[in-house]
């Protein structure tokens, strides 16, 4: 019984290698039928050296680029107005002395309104509030800080197109209660630097394009398209006038009065990043 199990087993075994054997001849006959097929399709295309030199050329340029950096500058007159003044109040006490702000604030802002300033032109731009102490010696020898009030500080920020008004706000706002002026600053609006800025592209473009074509010369190179363009951010500079001062108590009224201040032209700058595609001339 032993005997015949034993033999049952060593034919299946021998069926199992042949079986094996068989598959692994099949997989190799059909890789080689399949590449003998490939290769004879090749063959029979003969793609022409020239048309794979061209594809190449085409899809992959990277050692055929040049990159060239473009500008374009144009002045414009600014249409914005932005000043940054507001009210300083100290009293004993906390509630004392936001109140004698508010109503100085209050002033303030009536005032603006009624020389031409609308309430959508003024924001608050900073509201502070924190207390004062004086440094003094004790009978030991020894210094000790005593609270002596409390400081409040609502700064406005007023942007309007009206600039040519600059003196007149500034004097409207101090006659009324101000006593602080920050910063007086002419800037181009939003919407006009835009169109402005839009207008220089093409300019920025012929420039970085001149350029390429002045260094190509001497490489007997010539553009024969465009890889990328990137149009990088403006840097717009404007006419900055700070007026910094704790109080105007010690002006007299009519210095003040219609102070002369103007505004000048703004540089606008575009700048471009251009990449080139290149081929022998």
């Amino acid at each position: 019984m032993d005997n015949r199990v034993n033999i049952a087993v060593v034919v299946g075994v021998i069926f199992v290698l042949a079986f094996a054997v068989t598959l692994t001849q099949s997989d190799k006959q059909v890789e080689s039928q399949v590449e003998s097929q490939f290769k004879s399709q090749v063959l029979e295309d003969d793609i022409p050296e020239e048309l794979i030199y061209e594809w190449l050329k085409k899809y992959d340029p990277s050692e055929q680029t040049i990159s060239v950096s473009g500008s374009a500058t144009a002045s414009s007159n600014p249409d914005s107005l932005v000043i940054v003044l507001g009210v300083e109040s100290e009293a004993k006490t906390a509630n004392d002395s936001l109140s004698q702000n508010s109503d100085s604030l209050n002033s303030v802002i009536s005032a603006l309104t009624n020389s031409g300033i609308s309430e959508d032109e003024i924001q608050t731009s900073n509201f502070s509030i924190y207390p004062i102490y004086d440094s003094i010696k004790d009978s030991s020898g020894n210094w000790q800080q005593i609270l002596n009030g409390y400081r409040v500080s609502n700064i406005l920020l007023i942007q309007t197109d009206k600039i040519n008004s600059a003196g007149d706000i500034i004097d409207a706002a101090v006659s009324s209660g101000a006593n602080r002026v920050d910063t007086i600053s002419f800037q181009l609006s939003d919407d006009k630097l835009e169109k402005i800025s839009d207008d220089l592209i093409a300019d920025a473009i012929n420039d970085a394009t001149q350029k390429a074509e002045k260094a190509l010369i001497p490489l007997k190179q010539k553009i024969v398209g465009v890889k990328s363009v990137i149009i990088h951010d403006n840097v717009v500079p404007y006419y900055d006038s700070p007026m910094r001062t704790a109080s105007f108590d010690g002006f007299a009224e009519s210095s003040m009065k219609s102070a002369p201040i103007m505004s000048g032209d703004e540089e606008i700058t575009t700048n471009v990043s251009v990449v080139f595609y290149i081929s022998q001339q």
